[in-house]
C-alpha cells in the first residue's frame, strides 16, 4: 500500500514569486511595444509645402508626434516640378503616381506615399506649376497627409503596450496579497 502525502507548505512554489515573475516578464514583454508604438506614429506622412508669395518655400514632413523642416528653397533653387509614375509592387497593373519638386539640392517627393488617384497627383503639380508661372501672384499652401495608418498601427503598439503594463500592476498588487497570505498561512483571497 502507498501512503498518501500531503505536500507542506515549504514544498508547494510560493505563488508570490511566481506572480512577481510573471509581472516582470509582462513589463519587459511591454518594453518592445512601449518603444515601436511611438516610432510608428511618429512616422513623417504628412507633407506640407508651403510658398508665400515671391517665395521663399517651405517644405515639411510631419508624424503625430513631430514635425521636420526638410528644406527652405528660394524661387531660384526651384527648377519644377514632375510626376513620378511607376507600377504598384503589389498589383503589377496599378499604376501609382507621386509629384516631386525638383530643386537645385535635388528631387523632393510632395507625397509621403505614392498615390493610387492619377488625378489628384496631377492637380498637385498642377497647382505647383501654377504658383511657379506666377509666384507674385499669391501663396501656395500643398499638403498631403498620409498618417492615418501609422496612426492604426503606432496606436495599436502603444495601446498593446499600455495593456501589459496595467496587467503588471493588476499582477503586483496580487503579488503583495499573496506575500501577505503567505506570512499569515492563510490562502490570498
Amino acid at each position: 500500500m502507498s501512503e498518501s502525502t500531503v505536500p507542506s507548505p515549504s514544498d508547494e512554489p510560493r505563488r508570490s514569486r511566481s506572480t512577481a515573475i510573471g509581472a516582470a516578464a509582462c513589463v519587459l514583454l511591454a518594453l518592445p511595444f512601449l518603444v515601436l508604438g511611438p516610432y510608428l506614429l511618429d512616422t513623417k506622412g504628412r507633407v506640407e509645402l508651403l510658398c508665400e508669395p515671391g517665395g521663399p518655400c517651405t517644405l515639411t514632413r510631419a508624424g503625430w508626434l513631430t514635425r521636420d523642416e526638410v528644406g527652405r528653397f528660394t524661387l531660384d533653387e526651384i527648377q519644377g516640378v514632375t510626376l513620378e509614375r511607376t507600377r504598384s509592387a503589389r498589383r503589377k497593373s496599378v499604376p501609382i503616381f507621386r509629384p516631386e519638386l525638383e530643386t537645385a539640392r535635388g528631387k523632393f517627393p510632395l507625397f509621403s506615399q505614392w498615390a493610387t488617384d492619377e488625378a489628384e497627383a496631377v492637380r498637385a503639380e498642377e497647382q505647383v506649376k501654377r504658383y511657379l508661372a506666377a509666384p507674385q501672384a499669391g501663396s501656395l499652401e500643398l499638403v498631403r497627409d498620409d498618417r492615418r495608418a501609422s496612426l492604426r498601427v503606432g496606436g495599436a503598439f502603444t495601446g498593446v503596450g499600455a495593456l501589459l503594463l496595467v496587467f503588471a500592476g493588476w499582477l503586483l498588487v496580487r503579488t503583495r496579497a499573496h506575500r501577505r497570505a503567505e506570512r499569515v498561512g492563510a490562502p490570498p483571497g
